[in-house]
């Protein structure tokens, strides 16, 4: 019996050792974009290229009726401003797509957002979108924020949440900002476009989430200094070239009249008309409406300046009774009550001063917007 068991055991197969399935190789870059892609984010953004259809988007955009911005995007801590004729244009605001190569920002693509989102949480609609687009391997990688203005302003609170989203999700530390100033656009057929990033001072700041005045002082932050300017450069690919070209036809020879000059181009007198009777009432009003808002955020802070300075001294005055009621009670043999915490000795924490420093910055964009208008229209008055 133990042969015939011997022999069955012998005629089978030998057990073979499982096999341990290899790690997956983590991603490499391919080797002719080693040079090229900063996968480590060790280079700063030095300039940007923006596709030329991504800027007509932000044209489409920044020309459309939008709705007003819902009343929890504003800081439930303060009042809400008053009702102006600066605060009635709303901005367009998304998100850009493109890749860092070697220290020039490519913006390939872009997305606009619905009214008062300024972050990029797990059910909002830019991570939805996002995830819709890496479905169809289309380029997903988030790098920025554009932003219209209107006649010279400035960047807004919401950018600046929504930059600051932006880098916490691409993981990079970096993000530009792209400002197009729509009603620059409409009067003049200006393109009126700039390209920013956050200071280092700024990025610090935003990253550790404080604004406040001690923050502020510590990193020198104005709105002169919050952001760095960045060349832009828009350009169109190959095949968008190549289909302009195709639309372009040479002009017919006709006999010169009236109607059809000789000269091929005839002479404009437009830019000699003096501009100030319509632009410069605008301008004036901007500058006012900024300088309201600016009032109204200045009496918030003041107020909840003096309001957490009162909350201070009541919080101090309650330490001091606690001290001194446990030492009568070390005297006296009885139990000590609780201590109070380091969080609640720290008391109030200041408030966010991001807002007046957008709305400084959106009063001297104005202002100095309104003097080159203003200087425009005196030259061409002495033409």
């Amino acid at each position: 019996m133990t042969s015939m068991a011997a022999a069955i055991a012998a005629s089978l197969p030998a057990q073979v050792a499982p096999v341990a399935a290899p790690a997956p190789a983590p991603a490499k870059v391919p080797a002719r974009m080693e040079g090229f892609l900063d996968v480590e984010a060790a280079r700063e953004v030095e300039s940007v290229n923006l596709n030329s259809l991504v800027f007509l988007k932000i044209m489409k955009h920044s020309t459309d009726i939008l709705p007003p911005p819902p009343a929890q995007t504003y800081q439930q801590d303060r009042n809400q401003p008053p009702p102006t004729n600066l605060s009635s244009h709303p901005d367009a605001l998304g998100i850009l797509l493109g890749l860092d190569l070697d220290g020039v920002m490519e913006v390939e693509d872009s997305f606009s957002l619905p009214a008062g989102e300024t972050s990029l949480g797990a059910h909002s609609y830019s991570t939805r979108l996002l995830n819709h687009l890496r479905e169809v391997q289309t380029p997903e990688s988030p790098v920025g924020v554009y932003l219209s203005t209107h006649n010279g302003g400035f960047v807004t609170r919401g950018a600046v949440d929504l930059m600051v989203a932006v880098e916490k999700a691409a993981g990079r530390g970096k993000a530009i900002l792209i400002i197009h100033d729509a009603s620059k656009a409409a009067a003049a057929g200006d393109l009126s476009i700039k390209a920013y990033k956050l200071s280092e001072g700024a990025r610090d700041a935003a990253q550790k989430g404080k604004w406040d005045a001690t923050s502020l002082a510590e990193h020198k932050l104005t709105s002169s200094t919050m952001l760095t300017t960045l060349p832009v450069n828009v350009a169109s690919s190959t095949l968008v070239e190549a289909f302009l070209a195709t639309l372009t036809t040479s002009a017919g020879t006709a006999a010169p009249s009236l109607s059809s000059p000789a000269v091929p181009l005839p002479p404009s007198f437009l830019p000699l008309v003096n501009p100030l009777p319509h632009s410069l009432p605008d301008y004036l009003s901007n500058t006012l409406d900024a300088l309201t808002l600016h009032t109204h955020e200045a009496n918030n802070l003041a107020f909840m300046t003096r309001q957490i300075a009162r909350e201070k001294t009541k919080h101090e005055a309650t330490i001091k009774e606690r001290e001194e009621e446990n030492a009568r009670r070390r005297k006296t043999g009885q139990p000590e009550l609780p201590v109070i915490s380091a969080e609640l000795r720290s008391g109030t924490k200041e408030p966010s001063r991001l807002e007046m420093l957008c709305l400084q910055g959106q009063v001297d964009g104005l202002a100095k917007s309104m003097g080159a208008e203003a200087g425009k229209g005196l030259v061409r008055c002495y033409l």
